[in-house]
């Protein structure tokens, strides 16, 4: 018996999920959470070996919700299930941890497929996906000092201000962010920031089009310019 936890926050569609996971005897719905806290906290008390997670809920959503669960309980696999089919949505929700995601569209055959495949400990996705954004898989690789020079310019300060601001030569701000754009597969910093911004490794999303007109920037100084490529 493979015990599921439900999180969404229409009781409609948990009805409907509920419906299709109990005409199949192995599985038993453990639990229903109409927000990503409360999927959380079911999930720790409740142990469930799988949770279907929609991505669109109060308090906190369903990719950070996921990361959570994973978190506290590593034996828990997470299933998004989703409207959207969206590769960048894709790769963000198998970086918090899920191991499936599954189009709302999907048929009852399908889900019940997807929660028998990450409960076996293997990962499941429907939808025809192309491959996810380019450097997604390196976020992870950028230092510390590179994520802080992205968010000062995702805040829209000039490359002279950053160099100013964390008391570096304006040839070590070059560097970050050449290393920053390089490791993210991107052409550009606005292009760097907006990849960071779109997964969450930023906290403000920065304005493009002001990004945009200053990416030749010269920083002042000690001389050197900010590359656009």
């Amino acid at each position: 018996m493979t015990t599921v936890l439900i999180a969404d926050d229409h009781h409609i569609v948990r009805d409907a999920i509920k419906l299709r996971l109990l005409e199949t005897e192995d599985i038993e719905v453990v639990g229903e959470a109409s927000n990503g806290l409360e999927a959380i906290d079911l999930a720790k008390a409740e142990k469930p070996e799988v949770v279907i997670m929609d991505v669109e809920m109060p308090a906190i959503d369903g990719i950070a919700a996921t990361k959570q669960i994973i978190e506290q309980s590593p034996g828990t696999k997470v299933i998004i299930f989703t409207a959207h089919p969206q590769p960048d949505l894709l790769a963000l929700a198998l970086r918090a941890g899920a191991t499936g995601y599954v189009l709302k569209s999907s048929t009852a055959s399908e889900l019940h497929e997807a929660v028998h495949t990450v409960a076996g400990g293997g990962t499941f996705v429907n939808g025809g996906f192309d491959a996810p954004s380019p450097g997604v898989s390196n976020l992870e690789s950028l230092s510390p000092r590179e994520v802080e020079i992205l968010q000062l310019l995702a805040e829209g300060k000039r490359a002279k201000d950053i160099a100013n601001e964390l008391s570096l030569s304006p040839a070590t701000v070059h560097t970050h962010v050449r290393n920053a754009i390089s490791k993210l597969e991107v052409d550009t910093r606005t292009q760097a920031v907006a990849l960071a911004v779109r997964f969450r490794y930023l906290v403000d999303a920065p304005d493009l089009d002001e990004l945009e007109e200053g990416e030749g920037a010269t920083i002042e100084g000690n001389g050197g310019v900010l590359p656009s490529s």
